[in-house]
């Protein structure tokens, strides 16, 4: 049975970096912002294109086909919010008035929720301990 919906192996900090470095990140504590043009400028598709063996080898079959297949911008960035999931990362995306042309800008934010905990969870529970 696999640990996940997504991948057969839980994707290590090395693939990650791959992922990264295909958007022009340093690592995944780098926080500056990209976009779509950014990921055309340095080939993100292109470079993740290269990747794709080895990431075939993380997902599970079927969703390597739906994931893997027709890389486009949107594609790349659902990879790599797959990929930094794993690590309590998130990948953001704000809309943003560049020059009078609105554009997505995304940028990595650390996310110490756990992301398997539902949201229900946050609410604070009273409890008492007695000792008799």
């Amino acid at each position: 049975m696999p640990k996940n919906q997504l991948f057969k192996s839980i994707p290590d900090l090395q693939i990650v970096q791959s992922v990264l470095e295909a958007f022009g990140s340093d690592n995944i504590e780098d926080t500056r912002l990209f976009t779509k043009e950014h990921m055309q400028d340095v080939e993100s598709v292109q470079k993740l294109t290269e990747l794709i063996p080895t990431l075939k080898e993380y997902y599970i079959p079927c969703k390597s086909k739906k994931y893997l297949a027709d890389l486009n911008e949107k594609k790349c960035i659902t990879i790599l919010r797959q990929f930094i999931k794993i690590h309590h990362y998130k990948c953001i995306g704000m809309e943003k008035s560049v020059k009078g042309k609105k554009m997505m800008t995304y940028r990595l934010i650390y996310s110490e929720e756990d992301y398997l905990k539902s949201p229900m969870s946050k609410e604070k529970q009273e409890v008492v301990v007695t000792f008799e």
